[in-house]
């Protein structure tokens, strides 16, 4: 029963991560459909590069958001669940691997949606809002470094590299050399982390080939 219950959140996580900012956001602003305009992907850099810079970074801070507060939400939801005792073994599902899992659900939703014949984004800034919710400080470490690559470098796109791997990395020091980071976490969870990370990488270098960006 508690299994199913944690893959009845999967699915809804993965449904939810279908929805689409980019799409809603061109639409709305701009009457634009995103499918048709530059790269064509529903996503934060389409936006960003061909569309406005402003709505790019619109998109790009609900789409963290969407993932953070889903995690929140479904953490609190679990835990209210399991103080009333109505199921036994809640609590388990609510620890960090599910959680973990729950994101993944909607990392894929989002880059590869049902709704839109899994024509998604890059997930980059639905990545970010994960790693924000796990590892706030790896991340904005990570965003931090990102952020000079873009502006100073101009480097977009190895910054996007840089938001993935970073955090991961910045992960496994503050596991390695802070007690009371490691105590927080089961010790196979930064595993699962860099799992998620090379997802991620995956993932992105075959959108990268479609578009022949490599």
């Amino acid at each position: 029963m508690i299994y199913l219950l944690a893959f009845g959140i999967f699915v809804v996580a993965y449904l939810y991560g279908c929805f689409s900012t980019a799409r809603i956001v061109a639409k709305s602003f701009r009457s634009l459909d995103i499918y048709k305009v530059g790269t064509g992907l529903p996503d934060t850099e389409n936006i960003f590069s061909n569309i406005s810079r402003p709505l790019g970074v619109l998109v790009g801070a609900l789409d963290a958001a969407k993932a953070y507060l889903f995690l929140v939400i479904v953490k609190f939801l679990l835990d209210l669940l399991a103080g009333t005792g109505l199921i036994a073994g809640v609590e388990t599902i609510a620890e960090p691997t599910f959680l973990l899992l729950y994101g993944v659900g909607l990392l894929i939703g989002h880059c590869l949606p049902i709704t839109h014949k899994l024509k998604g984004g890059r997930g980059i800034f639905t990545y970010t809002g994960l790693m924000l919710f796990f590892a706030p400080w790896p991340m904005i470490i990570a965003l931090l470094v990102a952020l000079v690559l873009v502006t100073k470098y101009k480097q977009v796109r190895f910054a996007q590299y840089m938001i993935v791997i970073l955090p991961v990395v910045f992960e496994v020091l503050f596991y390695s050399f802070i007690s009371n980071y490691r105590k927080a976490q089961p010790p196979y969870f930064v595993g699962m982390m860099f799992g998620v990370a090379l997802f991620m990488g995956v993932l992105n270098f075959f959108v990268s080939k479609k578009l022949d960006e490599l």
